[in-house]
């Protein structure tokens, strides 16, 4: 399960931990009160947090999206 760190760092399953300012979490917060919004992580590889009423609802993990397709 994906985790925040307080107060602008979140953490993947895989251990990916991106760190992101303050006021943008702030602003992607406020922003998902109407809408679900993508926060894009710039490491290697790219993770994606995505917020929805205020809160981090999950982290798309590329590393995981690799697993599930070489699975099938």
């Amino acid at each position: 399960m994906p985790k925040e760190i307080v107060p602008s760092s979140y953490e993947c399953d895989c251990g990916h931990v991106s760190d992101f300012f303050e006021n943008t979490v702030r602003g992607c917060k406020k922003k998902s009160q109407r809408k679900e919004i993508h926060l894009y992580d710039d490491g290697e590889p790219e993770h994606i947090i995505i917020f929805y009423q205020g809160e981090m609802m999950d982290i798309i993990c590329p590393k995981q999206t690799e697993e599930d397709t070489q699975s099938k």
